[in-house]
């Protein structure tokens, strides 16, 4: 399950991955008005410190995009650890801001997951519900349909029967061999 939340001005896609949440290097480089190689090197510097290895591997999946020419480039999905990680690194008071709308935005995508978790959505059941209406009525709609196609097969076999008659009277008073 994917999430698109905007985040100063950005669209940024938090996906849903074995009840995690994920972001990419490329969406904090596009809200933090950085280059996503500027990005990747911070993040490849957390990785080479040995002492926080551990860290790294749950917080840090290196990925492959495919950029504006084609080409399949580097990329990391980030938890929210490790997105916030990284954002301590990435300083003012606009990247303050824009930290806060990103923890703020993997919360809500991690209360989604567990509240599908729990129960039933209930926008689902409505979509459902809505559904089986829709089917209903679809069906009622084909029922009506079949009703007046068969009305109209009706009338016209009789009119074939009929033009059939007139022909063979035509037939037998003119000795037309065929009128229609």
């Amino acid at each position: 399950m994917n999430n698109v939340v905007f985040i100063n001005n950005q669209e940024v896609v938090f996906e849903n991955k074995d009840e995690q949440v994920f972001c990419t290097s490329l969406d904090v480089a596009k809200v933090f008005g950085k280059q996503h190689k500027d990005i990747l090197e911070i993040i490849r510097s957390k990785i080479r410190n040995k002492e926080i290895q551990n860290f790294n591997g749950r917080n840090f999946s290196p990925v492959k995009y495919r950029d504006a020419k084609g080409e399949m480039r580097p990329a990391y999905q980030l938890t929210k650890d490790g997105f916030s990680f990284i954002a301590m690194g990435l300083t003012g008071r606009k990247a303050d801001k824009f930290k806060i709308e990103f923890i703020n935005a993997f919360n809500e995508m991690k209360n989604i997951i567990r509240s599908n978790n729990q129960t039933t959505n209930y926008s689902d059941y409505e979509f459902i519900k809505k559904q089986n209406e829709i089917l209903n009525q679809i069906t009622c709609t084909q029922s009506s349909t079949i009703y007046v196609l068969q009305d109209s097969i009706r009338f016209l076999n009789n009119t074939i029967s009929s033009m059939k008659e007139i022909n063979k009277e035509l037939k037998k008073i003119a000795g037309i061999d065929r009128f229609l």
